[in-house]
């Protein structure tokens, strides 16, 4: 089995004017995920790692030269010797995608040209992460086994199940984007000749977005019909505006009960019998409050657990069906759970705290970890005509 840890490694002159392999530590980033240019300097870089075992029967150690990419210059710096690193990361992780080779019949199967496309990338480590896992989802949905046979007609139908799965419609539009760009450059088409056009979701992406907001009255009932395990899971939820994904990974190790903390984190996380890296939405890393109240009730459900994860599969598998609770408990409370969704939670804790003041605006960003204040814009429009009324400034000074 392969070490799945990449390593980056930079070739310095010493005094004697020898050369010396010094291994480079990665500096602290953005929150988009790029460097800062102070730390972003350009040098003679190479990753290295183990795969594989050697005559003697020991781990062979590759070595393999960083090279610069097409838009950011032929030089290579540590940005790109970040992404080459994270790439072969990958590769070792998901060694059945990767499938350089084209069929014998000239067609080029998906799972080659989505690992030729993404070795060829020449964006930014975000970017590349962002088209990673919108083509890892689409490959693993669509009945396509090569590049060619992925339709228009599947890429629409793919949106509508993203929609249905959870995703909003913003999100579910940027995934269709970029396998559609994936698919340009693999059939070499011309600029305007994908199966769709961005113009097509023009009122999506231009579109503020719309927040739903549960109740204090809602909200009382349906946390009266959890269990004491859902009635944990869905206040940390509404009381730390964790995203569905950070809860169905959150691992007791992420829990400082001391501090009252989360801890956000890119990570290896135990998923049943296989251990797999897991990371937060790209720049969203960071330590979210846990209130008072929930210590206890953390601490009993610690107590009682045999796993790692905080909310496990019967299995002890990542559970990645945390929303099908989210409407059993909305149905049981005698709700409409079609209405009901995770990321309510969320903009039901942005409003709460922003309503009441007991958060300011840059807290609210922190704690959702959004990487700008404009991210959180919209929970302000939500509260601005809701402040109007209850103010009486609406009703007020009219002439007629």
């Amino acid at each position: 089995m392969a070490n799945l840890a990449v390593r980056i490694y930079e070739s310095v002159q010493t005094a004697h004017g020898k050369k010396k392999w010094v291994p480079v530590e990665i500096p602290s980033r953005k929150p988009n995920g790029s460097l800062y240019l102070k730390h972003n300097r350009h040098g003679d870089f190479y990753i290295r790692w183990y795969q594989g075992l050697d005559d003697k029967g020991r781990p062979r150690q590759h070595w393999k030269q960083v090279k610069g990419m097409k838009s950011l210059g032929p030089h290579p710096n540590l940005e790109h010797a970040i992404a080459a690193a994270e790439a072969k990361a990958w590769e070792l992780q998901y060694p059945e995608r990767v499938k350089v080779e084209v069929p014998v019949n000239g067609r080029l199967s998906l799972s080659a040209g989505i690992y030729s496309y993404l070795d060829d990338m020449s964006n930014n480590a975000k970017t590349v992460k962002e088209h990673r896992h919108a083509l890892r989802e689409f490959e693993g949905w669509t009945p396509a086994n090569y590049v060619d046979e992925i339709t228009r007609a599947q890429l629409l139908k793919w949106k509508d199940h993203l929609v249905r799965k959870g995703n909003d419609e913003l999100t579910a539009v940027w995934k269709v984007i970029r396998v559609n760009k994936f698919y340009k450059a693999m059939m070499k088409l011309p600029h305007g000749a994908g199966l769709v056009k961005t113009t097509e979701f023009k009122a999506v992406l231009h579109r503020k977005p719309q927040i739903e907001v549960y109740s204090a009255e809602n909200l009382k009932k349906f946390f009266a019909a959890c269990d004491e395990r859902q009635f944990v899971l869905f206040q940390l939820y509404y009381k730390c505006g964790l995203r569905n994904k950070e809860l169905a990974h959150l691992e007791w190790i992420d829990i400082d009960l001391t501090r009252r903390e989360v801890i956000i984190r890119q990570k290896r996380v135990q998923d049943g019998d296989t251990e797999k890296v897991w990371g937060p939405k790209h720049g969203s890393e960071g330590k979210v409050a846990i209130p008072a109240e929930l210590i206890p009730r953390l601490e009993k459900l610690k107590a009682s657990s045999k796993d790692t994860l905080l909310f496990p599969t019967r299995e002890g598998r990542v559970n990645i069906k945390l929303l099908d609770q989210c409407k059993l408990v909305a149905k049981r409370a005698g709700f409409d759970e079609r209405k009901w969704n995770i990321k309510s939670f969320r903009s039901t804790f942005a409003t709460n705290r922003l309503r009441n003041g007991h958060y300011d605006l840059a807290t609210i960003r922190e704690q959702l970890r959004h990487r700008d204040q404009k991210s959180i814009e919209h929970y302000l429009d939500y509260l601005s005509n809701e402040e109007l009324i209850k103010s009486g400034k609406v009703d007020a000074g009219w002439d007629a």
